[in-house]
């Protein structure tokens, strides 16, 4: 039947090409010169596969498929030429643009010889076939077919796996484009086959247009950055920004963290390419100061962050990356006057902890504030009167990041739709209780009740909780009698633990044990010291925090602490350690920089992997921290579990509805033996 299809086909061709080729022959250089009708059919099978075979190297595709086509004519042949025929008939005609006459072709060949399959060529031009005849289910079908041959040559696995990462480009599923590199790569049974897979994918990645580069490059993150695929195409995107001053030391670092990544096999030629650009622009230096104090009663947070500033240093130098710091304590009164004096390639700062600080670094006349011409990230959940993107901007969590993330759980994870805010008559618990109401009402939750308190009047507390749970004011002559539940499921209490640690046990004693109780991050701080919580008050407590120490971020930093012998990480020190290493992705800000060239620089370097919660930055350069979110323990603090909670809420609800029924009951009891006695 194959023999038949060949004949008819052959005809055909010979018919419509072969006046063709008469036409153009001896026009094109490097084209055999296309005998007569008469002079084909007169030569000798060994002739004509002589002259077939000339065309096919000179990679004429129309008079290869027509000679191959009128050579399956001929019955002399071997079962081997005939698959040689087919196989080349095949990919000529896909060549071609004759998709049908492809398939029949290159399917016979296989059948004459499974051998075909293992030849690069055979594979592309049957794969491209399909591609062009809307074959999906067969293209599925042959990747997994692939991917389990293991006899196929490297060579062509290589051709077929760059094959599918095209299709799959093209088709706009950028992940699995790289994701069939890198099942092939896994695959390959020595570091030769890897060494060679990797020339391979760098040669080809240098035709990809910008667009397409970029649209990958976006997906080679921290966690993979170092490691084939994503390892090459964050390379190649690098090694074009060269060129660019402002944009070098970025380049530079992500091509020296390919150049020696442990994960690939051929480093030679991108260490090559990399030391030709060092000599032409030389090797980037990053200046970065760190403001904190060292000495008084924050010295021991500021050593913490140093601390943590040190180990990042330390590992951004193993890679490479250059980065001198500067340290300055803050409790120092020239700490400032120091600052303006050092070099403009110091231009990223980190620091102060404190507002009053802070300040010093916005005084003056715009274009003369220390704040113009340096970036300065303040270690403060707020910058004052600074507008954060443009003035300075923020590395660390603000008290909306923590609003936020206590209304995103209750609201969206328990279901809760109504709060109270029980607030301290002072600045931060003011501030903390307009916040709470500014970030809640947009994601539709109500506030039912908002009630204050002196905060040094601990007998006062009580009173103000009942105002709050609209406790009737005979309460204390019936302490049988149930209390109204609550209009509202979750109560915020912006206060410090040592506070809430004596507010809560008042809820309690007028029956709100089924309230969830939202605390701020000073909580989590707190509990992170804690030796001993009566833990059944704070069994539906909830605060939010930037640290935990069972993040993948966090163990990687324990890990190097304990590798330098330099103790045990927690927040302040993972607070150094994490903006050092955003610093030094940043680069060294081009002279005269303006905020967008901070904002664009930040945005695009906050992907890496945080030791704590991981902040981002906007388009206008405002930061949003998602922080992690805490249950006090009875050592401690635990990751808060919704359904827990949930299921606590419950159980609490019931036993209070239950309490209320036993009540109701009994008072029904009494009331019919008070009616029994009258008559």
């Amino acid at each position: 039947m194959i023999r038949t299809r060949a004949h008819h086909t052959a005809a055909l061709l010979l018919t419509l090409l072969l006046p063709v080729l008469l036409a153009v022959s001896g026009c094109q250089p490097g084209m055999s010169t296309a005998p007569s009708l008469e002079s084909v059919t007169m030569l000798s099978t060994p002739a004509l596969l002589k002259e077939a075979d000339k065309v096919w190297r000179a990679k004429d595709y129309p008079a290869a498929e027509l000679y191959y086509s009128k050579l399956l004519e001929r019955d002399d042949l071997s079962q081997s030429l005939q698959a040689t025929s087919q196989s080349r008939l095949g990919q000529a005609a896909y060549q071609n643009g004759h998709y049908r006459q492809a398939k029949q072709a290159l399917e016979a060949a296989a059948n004459l010889d499974l051998g075909a399959l293992s030849d690069a060529g055979w594979e592309l031009a049957y794969l491209g076939t399909l591609a062009e005849t809307g074959n999906t289910e067969r293209l599925k079908s042959h990747l997994k077919w692939t991917l389990e041959q293991k006899a196929l040559p490297w060579q062509t696995r290589q051709e077929i796996a760059l094959w599918y990462s095209g299709y799959f480009a093209r088709k706009g599923d950028d992940m699995r484009a790289l994701d069939v590199l890198d099942g092939f790569y896994k695959q390959a049974r020595t570091p030769a086959d890897r060494a060679a897979f990797e020339e391979t994918l760098r040669n080809d990645l240098k035709n990809w247009d910008d667009d397409e580069l970029d649209a990958m490059a976006r997906l080679a993150k921290p966690s993979n950055q170092l490691r084939f695929p994503y390892a090459l195409v964050a390379f190649e995107r690098a090694r074009r920004l060269v060129g660019d001053e402002a944009r070098w030391p970025h380049a530079w670092r992500t091509m020296r963290a390919v150049a020696n990544s442990p994960e690939l096999m051929d480093k030679a030629a991108l260490r090559s390419l990399l030391s030709s650009f060092e000599s032409e622009y030389g090797i980037p230096r990053v200046g970065l100061v760190v403001a904190v104090p060292l000495t008084g009663p924050y010295g021991q947070v500021g050593a913490s962050i140093v601390r943590g500033v040190g180990v990042a240093q330390w590992q951004l130098a193993s890679t490479g990356n250059d980065v001198d710091v500067k340290v300055l304590n803050t409790d120092n009164p020239g700490w400032v006057e120091r600052l303006k004096e050092m070099p403009e390639s110091y231009s990223v700062v980190g620091g102060p902890l404190r507002g009053s600080e802070f300040m010093r670094l916005t005084e003056g006349t715009p274009g003369s504030r220390v704040v113009d011409k340096r970036a300065v990230f303040g270690f403060m959940p707020g910058l004052g009167d600074a507008e954060e993107g443009r003035d300075a901007w923020r590395f660390f969590s603000s008290r909306e990041d923590e609003v936020r993330s206590l209304v995103q759980l209750a609201a969206g994870e328990l279901g809760i739709k109504d709060f109270a805010v029980f607030y301290p008559r002072e600045e931060f618990g003011r501030a903390m209780a307009k916040i709470f109401y500014k970030e809640a009402a947009p994601l539709g939750v109500r506030i039912r009740g908002m009630e204050s308190y002196e905060p040094r009047d601990l007998p006062s507390w009580n009173k103000s909780i009942a105002k709050l749970l609209n406790v009737p004011d005979d309460f204390s002559e019936n302490k049988e009698a149930p209390l109204p539940m609550p209009d509202f499921g979750a109560v915020f209490v912006p206060d410090g633990w040592r506070q809430a640690q004596n507010l809560l046990p008042n809820f309690f004693f007028y029956e709100a044990e089924q309230l969830v109780y939202l605390g701020p991050g000073l909580w989590s701080r707190a509990l992170d010291r804690a030796k001993s919580v009566e833990e059944h008050y704070y069994r539906l407590a909830v605060c939010p925090g930037a640290w935990w120490k069972g993040s993948p971020g966090a163990v990687s930093l324990q890990d190097a602490l304990r590798q330098e012998g330099l103790g045990r990480a927690d927040f302040w020190v993972a607070l150094g350690y994490d903006f050092t290493r955003l610093a030094a992705r940043m680069g060294v800000l081009p002279a005269g920089f303006d905020p967008e060239d901070v904002n664009t620089r930040v945005a695009s370097a906050d992907d890496m992997q945080f030791s704590m919660a991981p902040i981002q930055w906007d388009q206008n350069g405002v930061a949003t921290q998602e922080l992690f979110l805490f249950s006090p323990r009875a050592h401690g603090k635990t990751l808060a579990d919704p359904e827990r909670l949930t299921a606590g809420i419950k159980r609490a609800t019931e036993r209070r509805l239950k309490r209320a029924d036993a009540y109701e009951e009994r008072m029904k009891e009494e009331a019919a033996k008070r009616a029994e006695s009258k008559r």
